[in-house]
């Protein structure tokens, strides 16, 4: 029977060890990270979706939900 490698508590302590809250520079609030989802027309001439990992603050909200 193999061995469990760790239990739900210490994934869930690992996770809030390793968060790191960032805050931004111009306006002073915090960070949050956001998927945003954009379709991008390709090189082979079809749609296709692109994800990326943002960073939103009260700055470049408007920038980045449109």
């Amino acid at each position: 029977m193999p061995k469990k490698d760790r239990t739900f508590a210490a994934k869930l302590a690992h996770e809030t060890r390793t968060v790191r809250l960032e805050t931004c520079g111009v306006c002073g609030k915090e960070k949050v990270a956001v998927v945003h989802m954009a379709s991008v027309y390709g090189e082979t001439g079809a749609w296709r979706p692109q994800k990326r990992r943002v960073k939103v603050c009260d700055c470049n909200r408007q920038e980045v939900y449109g």
